[in-house]
């Protein structure tokens, strides 16, 4: 993700320069910052926290993104982590009110929200055409792509498996579209279906079975303070008809909505209507413009584009989503 699109995505700013990159192996490092004319290299982030710099990207294993957020928000720089930000809410809630104390943006990368098809889903929204939403479905389903590196199987370095990697993706566009609700009870089930067996082979290669550690599928149910209710399923195998499904529909009293096609269903003089939302042209990727939306909040001292509080519900329902699969039960939320 640095080299894909962190490190292009800043070098496309102006003014912006690229002062330093760091990976605990010094050679992974050296050639990134030879890829990108990036001059200084370390392989402990500590020593290039000591660097006068203003912003830091975070692009390593989940377990790095709490001690390296928070080291970086101690020695005075803006952080930019990859998703998920922590793998519990409290640790959201910490680096949050930390960042807050220093006066500092603390922002998850949620690229999703800044492309066309989430701007579109969101401009209606704000419309009011979808009324109340009642209901929400939600998908991260991957037919055949469990990830390679260790960092994102083993449970010690990502703490969860698809449920944190691509359903917060999913989930963090639902609970924006609904303008955040706040969530109150979670059910959900986490299980390894596949992922030791071969029945399904990888469609990006073959992982360390021995060391998948984490689900290769995850559901959950959540209830909102106000009456609404979403469900929730992520998954890296299965038989799915789709190679990849990142998306989410809306029921609202007015209309449904679907993210990222831009379908929506409505009625009209008692007679069902659909349509697709017009999108708007650019050439800027995601990645980019999360990333340029980040830097412009910097400049003008605005707050954070994703503020941390929504990453908190946004985590909190998966945290509590693998505590019910643990428990067997359902799982009460606290307020943020």
């Amino acid at each position: 993700m640095a080299r894909r699109a962190h490190i292009p995505g800043w070098q496309a700013l102006p003014g912006v320069e690229v002062a330093a990159v760091c990976a605990p192996d010094l050679a992974a490092a050296q050639s990134s910052a030879d890829a990108f004319g990036i001059p200084h290299v370390f392989s402990d982030y500590h020593a290039l926290l000591e660097l006068e710099l203003d912003a830091v990207s975070i692009c390593a294993p989940n377990s790095v993104h709490v001690p390296a957020s928070l080291t970086a928000i101690e020695s005075g720089k803006h952080v930019l982590c990859e998703k998920p930000m922590a793998v519990t809410a409290g640790q959201v809630k910490m680096l949050g009110e930390k960042a807050e104390a220093a006066g500092l943006l603390l922002m998850a990368q949620h690229q999703l929200r800044f492309a066309a098809e989430a701007r579109a889903a969101y401009a209606l929204v704000k419309t009011e055409k979808l009324g109340s939403v009642y209901h929400a479905q939600v998908r991260a389903l991957r037919r055949a792509t469990v990830p390679t590196s260790v960092g994102f199987i083993d449970k010690a370095l990502a703490g969860g498996g698809p449920a944190l990697d691509i359903g917060v993706h999913s989930l963090d566009i639902a609970l924006w579209l609904m303008d955040f609700p706040r969530p109150v009870r979670v059910t959900g089930t986490a299980k390894t279906n596949f992922a030791h067996g071969d029945k399904i082979t990888g469609d990006w290669g073959e992982w360390a079975r021995s060391r998948f550690s984490v689900e290769d599928f995850a559901a959950g149910f959540v209830h909102f303070e106000n009456g609404s209710t979403l469900a929730l399923e992520c998954s890296w195998l299965g038989h799915y008809p789709e190679r990849d499904d990142l998306s989410c529909r809306l029921f609202g009293l007015g209309g449904s909505l679907h993210w990222p096609t831009g379908e929506f269903s409505t009625t009209a003089g008692k007679a069902h209507s659909t349509g697709t939302l017009p999108l708007e042209a650019t050439d800027e990727p995601a990645h980019f413009a999360a990333i340029r939306a980040f830097y412009e909040a910097i400049q003008s001292g605005r707050p954070s584009p994703i503020p941390w509080k929504e990453t908190y519900w946004t985590i909190a329902i998966i945290e509590a989503l693998y505590e019910s699969a643990a428990e067997g039960k359902e799982v009460f939320l606290r307020d943020v």
